[in-house]
């Protein structure tokens, strides 16, 4: 936004006009993000404790299903988007406004949202792998906080697609940013503690 700002959405041509290759910055860094998310609830299936497995196993499906749908967007933002933009071939007009996530009301957005809701409901499945051990109660903590922002979200970006541009979706980014920051924080914490102690779980460290 502070290097090659897009205006605000008015049509595909204002779109193309202020289009730069840096605005898809964003999209290659989620990749790392869904990448990550993904290894990360393999990881914790592996170190999930027997009678937690059926909790576990869930969650990773569920993550692996969603992480698919925000992949495919990001490659539609990544490479799609701006094949349009700097080409203009004739279907440019009618399909960028379907995927360009400029465009509040795009179909991009249904995508990420319900890709973010659905990884939101596996952080709640996972979240009952965490027992009462050390940053276990913090880490459920913050995966159903996780877990429940994203879905909520999701479920009212179903009921108007636009709140996502106003202060309260702005609120909702920072507040869902925030939260994974912490999670990361605390789980690299957790991981780091396995791998000192002299369990079975440490031999995956």
């Amino acid at each position: 936004m502070l290097i090659c700002p897009q205006p605000t959405w008015k049509n595909a041509e204002l779109f193309m006009d202020s289009f730069n290759p840096l605005q898809t910055a964003t999209f290659f860094c989620g990749f790392f993000l869904v990448i990550g998310s993904l290894l990360t609830f393999i990881t914790l299936y592996l170190i999930a404790n027997q009678e937690k497995k059926l909790a576990a196993i869930s969650g990773l499906a569920v993550n692996v299903i969603f992480t698919g749908i925000v992949f495919i967007n990001y490659v539609i933002q990544s490479t799609y988007v701006p094949y349009l933009a700097t080409n203009n071939p004739p279907e440019a007009s009618t399909v960028l406004p379907i995927f360009s996530m400029v465009n509040p009301g795009s179909f991009a957005w249904a995508l990420e949202m319900y890709g973010w809701g659905g990884i939101g409901l596996s952080f709640i499945f996972m979240a009952m792998i965490f027992d009462k051990g050390k940053y276990e109660r913090t880490l459920k903590i913050l995966f159903l906080a996780n877990g429940s922002a994203s879905v909520i979200s999701a479920l009212i970006t179903s009921y108007d697609m636009k709140w996502l541009f106003s202060p309260y979706g702005l609120a909702a980014l920072v507040i869902w940013n925030s939260l994974v920051f912490v999670i990361d924080i605390v789980l690299i914490k957790y991981f780091k503690l396995l791998n000192s102690e002299s369990t079975p779980k440490s031999k995956l460290f």
